[in-house]
This record gives C-alpha cells, structure tokens and sequence, in this order.
C-alpha cells in the first residue's frame, strides 16, 4: 500500500506543494470555523503527513520537507489541543482497566491453577494465558504521537543549525529551542500514564523515540561545544593574549535558563504545559557538553538494545518479543509505525539506505546504518572537546560501535566507512594525551617520551595510521570506475590523506628515535604532496593543539 493510497482528512491536506508561508506558529484551529475533535482517522493521516516530510527530508529535498514538517507541527498542535494524552486515539481501549482495584486481590481460575495446582486441563488452560496476554497488547506504542512531535522537531532542529534563515516571521531562530522543546516532548511521552501506571507489563519501549532522543542531545552538546569556542575566541579578540591562546568555559550555553513567554497559540507554549514539572532547559544550561553525552549514552544503550537485529532469531530478539502487533521476523517490525503509510527508519538521518526488508509495508531498515549514524554523531562532538580525557572516552565510545558493526554489516559495503571512522577514533584517543606533554617537551624534557603515557599514545596513532591506511587501499580498489551514489552517501571516496598525515606528524613528535622519527616525517611529506607542502611548512611539527584549544581533525 502506498501513501497515495491513504485517506486524507479534510483537516489534513497534502497537497504535492504546501504553502510555503504557512508558519508553526499558526493557530491550527483556523479562527471562525469549529474542526471536530481529532480521532482515528486523523491519527493515520498525521502518520502519513509524517511519512512524507521524512521521505523528502531524506532525500535533502528541503523546499517540500521544511512545508510538510512544519504541517506535522501544526497537527501534533491540534491533537495536544484536544487530547491531553493523544495516545487515547489510537490505543486498545482495553489496554486501560476499568477498575481501579488490584487484580491480585480475587485470584483469577488461572491463578489459582498456576499458584495452587487445581485439576483442570493444562492443553485448555494455556489457550486462555494466551489470549489474555495477546488482547493487553496495543496496535500501537503509547509514544507514537510524541516520538513523532519530538523527532519533527528534531529534524526542523536540524535544518534551522544549518540554515537560520529557513525560519519564517516569528519562528524560533535557535536550533537549541526546537532540540529543546523534542526534550521536553520525549519527556512527556515517557511519563504517559498508560506507561507509569503499572496497569500493562507488556508496555514496548519505543527504540527509534530513545535513539532520536539521544541524537538531540548530542546536538546539544554540539551545540555547547561550538557556542563555547566562539566565545572564547571573542574575548580572546579583545585582550591581550597570543593567537590560539584562550580560554575556554565549557559549560556556557547558548540558550537562557528561562524558557520564552510563548504565546498561547503556539505549539511550544503547549508543549510546555504538558510536560512534567521539572524542564530539561535548566538542569541542560549549566551542564557540560559530556554531562549531556552521558544522558545521551543511556538514550543509546536503551535504543541499540530494542533495536531489530536481523541476526537475531525471532523469539530472542528484543525489537520482535517488546513491538506490540508484530506478526513477522525482526526485520519486519517499523516499531511504533504499525501502519502501511509509515516513513523510511532513516528519517533521522540525510542520507538513505539500500538495505530493504521484506515487509507488506516495504520498509528500509538497516541496523547498521543506525549505529554508523550514532556514533558518528559522537565522534564529532568528541573531537572537539576541549578536555583530552574527554575526547579520549567518548572517541573510545564511538570506536566500540564502529567496531560492533563488523558483526553485523555486509563488510563488502562498509570496510571503507569503518576503517575510516575507527580511524578518526584512534587519531583523537592517541592525540588525547599529547597536550599534557608538550609544555614538558617545549621545555627540552625529553624523558616525557619515555613516559607510559607516550606509550599509550603511539600505540594509539599507530592503530590509526593503520585503519587509514586500510581504508585509503578499500577506497582505491572501489574507485577503479566511476563511484556511484551509494558509496558517495557511505563516504566510501572520501580523502583519508589529511588524517593520516596529521597522525604521521603526532606520532613523530612523540618518537624519542630520531632516524624512526625522520622517517615519520617522510612518509607524511610524501603524503601531504605538493598541494599540502605549504601548509606543513607554516605549520611545522604539528603534534599537538594549543593547551586550551580543543582538537580539531575534522
């Protein structure tokens, strides 16, 4: 079934081109004409308005994704105006008890035959577990309306840090408001009643809601990191301090601890008013940006866990045994999108995937494309922080999901990728330590080199050295003919070169042999080429950054 083949509410339109004018700020109950309250019906609709803004998204078509989100907006608006809990649309309406009162308190006939052994037929009796259990569960998650609500804001999130000027009159022009109000929106979901009450032990967890919300809080973080080095470099502009030496606050924000009056027709202003007492913004604006990385990190464990894994038998994979309504493998399961209208799982991320499962529904999903896209996202922001610690743990993280995906990826198709972000990951983990050291080797204390953390650290480079190596052989033996889209998505052409002669030139400088350290300095002369000779040569011995400058290998 395709989206064309879906209804279409006459509250929902989808015109082929939206007007593009049409602001989130706008009242979605049009002044002088009563809609009716929003139902099922609605609900699918919204689903596959959805559906489309993630398709377009996709595929970077921004003129028809930007109109279409913001629409998704406007509707997930409209069902917080009328249903304080939009999950009551489309839920089981068994899910919920009638009754208040403990079922423990009148012992069922099953539970007296399961706790007291009574004399009755076990083939009858199990039937009857069965179909209990089977009618407790939902067609959908209880999260779906607010994974939807936050993943949308996440993506117009995006899109408003790349482009401030695609807001319209009126609209937030920080990402972090949008990032923020996704936080806020999770945060609600998760603390729906039909999922604190205790009323079903079968609740799913929502793995696509946990992964978009540990990816808005990288983008946060991201975002710290960036607002802080800019203001650093500010004040370094107005007192006297040498080029590249200034200080850096790593826990400044760029948003105000104070959340915004929002007016009372706006989506955020509603947002507000639903979600739980205690607001992300304040404890996030005085928290680092590895504060936020460790929420994140839950957010992912939580989501990798119920992710689908094809490898997986049906009956001990936790997306297939926790997705209420599957009836198929793993790798049919669209989680919360129980409908046949349900959007690419890659509606988080630009670039789409050719890996297609077999479902009714048609839908792509690629569990390795999800953990390439997570820890990618943690990778940059690692490089970047400004404690090498830091950088050190979070590229470590980031290496041991890249490295995860060799047990699960088509190695054919993602050796290159991989090799070249393992790569970036042993580069900051092995530069980590170096700016601890080179105050001690600017002084002439050379026994530094000989110290276990110099150690450490050209182990470290020279794993990287190796992976680029690796990956610059995967990406010529791929490039012998024209590279095709594919492998211009994965990255597969991408030029090494750069990272690995920063790592030739690190790993020199922290090498006490002088003919071992020439010979270092070679390989990366003959790397670099005539095209980077100026550059070395301005740069020198480029083994470490600035103290107080985060590294940056990007």
């Amino acid at each position: 079934m395709s989206t064309a083949d879906c209804a279409i509410s006459p509250s929902l339109s989808l015109s082929p081109t939206p007007a593009p004018s049409l602001s989130i700020l706008s009242s979605p109950r049009p002044s002088g004409k009563q809609l009716r309250s929003a139902d099922y019906e609605d609900w699918e609709n919204l689903k596959e308005l959805f559906a489309r803004a993630a398709e377009r998204y996709d595929a970077d078509d921004l003129p028809e994704a930007l109109p279409l989100l913001r629409a998704v907006i406007r509707e997930c608006h409209r069902f917080l105006l009328d249903h304080p809990d939009p999950s009551v649309v489309y839920a089981d309406p068994h899910h919920t008890r009638s009754s208040r009162s403990p079922d423990a308190i009148t012992p069922t006939d099953e539970r007296l035959t399961r706790d007291w052994g009574m004399d009755t037929d076990p083939v009858q009796s199990a039937p009857s577990f069965h179909r209990r259990r089977s009618s407790a569960r939902t067609a959908e998650l209880p999260t779906a309306f607010h994974a939807i609500f936050g993943i949308t804001l996440f993506l117009i999130g995006n899109l408003v840090s790349q482009d401030p000027s695609l807001v319209l009159p009126g609209e937030p022009d920080a990402p972090s408001t949008y990032w923020l109000a996704a936080l806020d929106v999770f945060e609600t979901g998760e603390n729906l009643p039909s999922r604190t009450g205790g009323s079903n032990l079968d609740t799913a967890e929502d793995w696509r809601m946990a992964i978009v919300w540990g990816r808005t809080l990288v983008s946060l973080a991201d975002e710290k990191v960036t607002y802080n080095m800019k203001k650093a470099k500010e004040q370094a502009t107005v007192s006297v301090v040498p080029a590249g030496d200034y200080c850096y606050y790593p826990s400044g924000s760029s948003f105000s601890m104070s959340e915004p009056q929002w007016p009372r027709s706006s989506p955020f202003h509603a947002i507000a008013q639903f979600r739980p007492p205690v607001t992300r913004r304040m404890s996030l604006y005085s928290a680092s940006a590895h504060d936020i990385m460790v929420l994140a990190m839950d957010q992912f464990s939580r989501g990798i866990f119920h992710m689908p894994h094809p490898q997986y038998a049906a009956t001990h994979n936790p997306s297939f045994i926790h997705t209420p309504g599957s009836t198929g493998g793993p790798s049919h399961s669209t989680g919360y999108f129980s409908s046949a209208c349900a959007p690419a799982p890659h509606y988080a991320s630009p670039a789409s995937d050719t890996t297609t499962s077999n479902s009714p529904s048609g839908l792509p999903f690629s569990r390795p494309k999800e953990l390439f896209t997570i820890a990618s996202e943690v990778l940059g922001v690692a490089e970047r922080l400004s404690s090498g610690t830091q950088r050190h743990y979070w590229a470590s993280w980031a290496d041991s999901v890249f490295n995860q995906m060799k047990n699960e990826a088509d190695m054919d198709a993602w050796r290159g990728p991989i090799l070249s972000a393992r790569g970036r990951c042993w580069l900051v983990m092995g530069s980590a330590p170096v700016e601890d050291m080179e105050a001690a080797l600017e002084a002439g204390h050379q026994e530094v080199l000989h110290s276990a953390e110099a150690e450490e650290a050209r182990e470290g480079l020279a794993m990287a050295i190796s992976f680029f190596e690796r990956a610059k052989g995967q990406t010529n033996a791929l490039t012998m003919g024209p590279p095709s889209p594919a492998m211009a998505e994965r990255g597969d052409g991408d030029d090494v070169s750069p990272l690995l002669v920063e790592a030739l030139l690190v790993l020199a400088n922290l090498t006490a042999d002088e003919n071992k350290r020439e010979e270092l300095y070679t390989r990366a002369q003959a790397e670099a080429g005539d095209d980077l000779r100026l550059e070395l040569e301005l740069d020198g011995a480029r083994g470490a950054k600035g103290e107080d400058e985060p590294m940056d290998v990007s």
